[in-house]
């Protein structure tokens, strides 16, 4: 089932997700929550906000793992529906039943209303709204193929503090606009510099870059182009897969873990490493040492992926680079055609194990 990712969702239980996938298993949507009702379950450890007349708890599965935990016990007491355990992956994804969805907060559809509002109507936030997405068409994707989401979409931002987010649908459109920005032009657009990008380095220990030196964390941040800001705020561009784009349907093929592996090789296609799940293909790669027992692979299978779910790691490789990456090797079982495994990052359950500080995706990049 094709369900755009970065799409935010209300469900009758009152909850708000944001789906974080663009294919789904039958009757269910894979996503993360967001906000869930205060009564609903103790948010000890994270963050409240007053949004929709409603005290919820901000989800964030970067907080200490203990906290982490306590909240999922809670969630999946109460609420066991929003839990997906995949006969195919061996492995348990935040959802929401169809059953229980209550609206759809539908991007495109967003962009295309607040368009349709006067300019001099605008506000000093949106109109800093409608400046990015003017010079985002000038990459030749039109407005049709863009859409806005969180804050934005909802009308809940708060100017100076909340980010501008931008989905692009499309694949080939993701391309061409984060091309584009490679040198584009614009008195409000700025990205972060070297020494900007080291600081925030040292500031923003996250175990997701506690597997880089500075340097090698500057020189992967630097080249990417899906982060800026825009008239001193904060942009993130997401983009998403059309139903007839995405790079594996679901049901095609199964998984079986095989544990947590190291592995290193050279990336041969980086196209679909700007969505998410995005992976890097990969030529003769092998197994390397880590801080962890090496599995045992079955001999003349071929390891030729790494997927990543989480968003640090898109974009983070080139073609014809090497790469190295740790994360939960799996043994791919398609309906059809050979055997392979592959590598994946960012799977919910990493925030809850040993792989939580061990994940990582780098290139080597001189």
């Amino acid at each position: 089932m094709h369900f755009y990712e970065s799409t935010l969702i209300d469900t009758v239980d009152g909850f708000q997700c944001k789906s974080y996938a663009s294919e789904h298993p039958e009757g269910h949507v894979i996503v993360k929550p967001k906000y869930i009702p205060k009564e609903a379950i103790s948010g000890e450890g994270l963050k409240y906000r007053f949004l929709f007349e409603k005290c919820l708890v901000r989800f964030n599965l970067f907080a200490k793992k203990e906290k982490v935990l306590n909240y999922l016990s809670q969630f999946r007491k109460r609420f066991p529906d929003y839990i997906y355990n995949c006969p195919l992956h061996n492995n348990w994804f935040f959802v929401v039943p169809k059953d229980r969805i209550k609206k759809v907060h539908d991007g495109r559809k967003g962009l295309q209303e607040f368009l349709g509002v006067p300019k001099k109507d605008l506000d000093e936030y949106l109109t800093l709204v409608r400046e990015l997405v003017e010079l985002l068409m000038e990459s030749g994707v039109d407005s049709g193929n863009l859409g806005i989401t969180h804050s934005t979409l909802l009308g809940n931002y708060t100017l100076g503090k909340s980010d501008i987010d931008i989905i692009i649908y499309g694949k080939e459109n993701g391309w061409k606009i984060l091309d584009f920005l490679k040198t584009a032009k614009h008195e409000k657009l700025k990205w972060k510099t070297d020494e900007e990008w080291a600081e925030y380095y040292k500031e923003h220990k996250t175990s997701e870059s506690s597997h880089f030196t500075e340097e090698e964390y500057v020189k992967h941040m630097k080249r990417k182009r899906y982060e800026g800001m825009f008239g001193g705020t904060v942009f993130t561009l997401f983009t998403t897969e059309e139903p007839e784009e995405t790079w594996f349907k679901w049901g095609e093929e199964r998984y079986e873990p095989v544990g947590l592996a190291t592995v290193r090789g050279k990336v041969i296609d980086h196209y679909n490493s700007h969505v998410r799940p995005g992976f890097y293909e990969l030529e003769d790669a092998k197994l390397i040492e880590g801080d962890h027992e090496m599995p045992k692979l079955e001999e003349g299978i071929p390891i030729k992926r790494v997927v990543t779910y989480s968003i640090p790691f898109v974009q983070q490789a080139l073609t014809g680079e090497f790469l190295r990456a740790c994360g939960l090797l799996e043994l791919v079982i398609p309906n059809e055609g050979e055997r392979y495994y592959r590598v994946v990052v960012g799977y919910f359950d990493a925030y809850t194990n040993e792989r939580r500080e061990k994940e990582y995706v780098k290139a080597e990049v001189e």
